[in-house]
């Protein structure tokens, strides 16, 4: 789905992709979405799924993590590897999961006797360069006796209450580090998480959330600083992350809004 926006200035109009609630795919969407992770998954190149998995983990290891950079750096992240699918299928973008109203993981990303071998279901883990392959430990949501249930509505609200970028990406990351160990299985281990396509519905509502925030605080950016530092592996800078309609996608239910000359930086 696509979203038609004009932008102040000289007569401008673009498409953009429109990432959506897992809920609300259509069965065609949701089709699409498991026939572009599906054939991901059968490349054994810099188009794949494992290599992609490996940016996260091993055997790369470029996130960042309880940084400054964990937002700007997983935006890029969700970027590039969903135009990695839509070279596969044209058109797919990212769900995300929005687990401050459930207390399970979505369906489709459940086994399914109708979906035979479904590709949203981890079940093994292909590293990428050496191609070995081993069986991923089941998810085990809410067995984790060291985080509280889902839904974390409560604490989604504490951070997006924050007025500044430092507070607020520090209070998202707290919950993102708890849906990660409620889902348990490797989700729950930074290394091999991004081996569950489940991680990546989890981080489309991680940007989903700073895209809302964005929207709430105009001017709050991260530290000038660290606008120009450059996001491995492709050197896309901080800056380049802060308005994603120039990165060509926007959220279901938001608006559009451009930065304006008000804007100011923290730190």
């Amino acid at each position: 789905m696509a979203l038609q926006v004009t932008v102040p200035g000289p007569s401008v109009r673009d498409t953009l992709a429109l990432r959506k609630s897992i809920d609300k795919l259509t069965d065609g969407e949701l089709a699409d979405l498991r026939q572009a992770f599906a054939g991901a998954m059968q490349l054994r190149d810099e188009r794949g799924f494992s290599y992609f998995a490996g940016w996260h983990g091993e055997p790369f290891n470029w996130c960042e993590h309880h940084t400054p950079l964990f937002l700007p750096w997983h935006r890029q992240y969700l970027y590039y590897f969903e135009l990695a699918l839509q070279a596969i299928v044209p058109g797919v973008t990212l769900p995300w999961w929005d687990w401050t109203v459930t207390d399970s993981i979505p369906a489709a990303y459940l086994d399914d006797p109708a979906v035979p071998d479904n590709p949203l279901l981890v079940r093994e883990v292909t590293i990428y360069r050496s191609g070995q392959s081993q069986e991923a430990p089941p998810r085990a949501p809410g067995e984790n006796p060291g985080v509280p249930p889902l839904p974390y509505r409560n604490d989604y609200d504490r951070a997006m209450a924050q007025p500044s970028f430092a507070a607020f990406q520090s209070a998202l990351e707290g919950v993102h580090d708890n849906v990660h160990v409620w889902v348990g299985g490797i989700m729950q281990d930074i290394q091999w998480a991004a081996y569950d396509p489940l991680f990546f519905a989890h981080h489309v509502m991680i940007d989903r959330a700073w895209r809302l925030w964005q929207h709430q605080n105009p001017g709050a950016l991260p530290g000038a600083g660290l606008l120009n530092v450059g996001l491995r592996p492709n050197g896309m800078t901080v800056q380049h992350t802060l308005d994603v309609t120039q990165l060509g996608y926007e959220y279901a239910g938001t608006g559009v809004d451009v930065p304006g000359p008000t804007a100011v930086n923290e730190g």
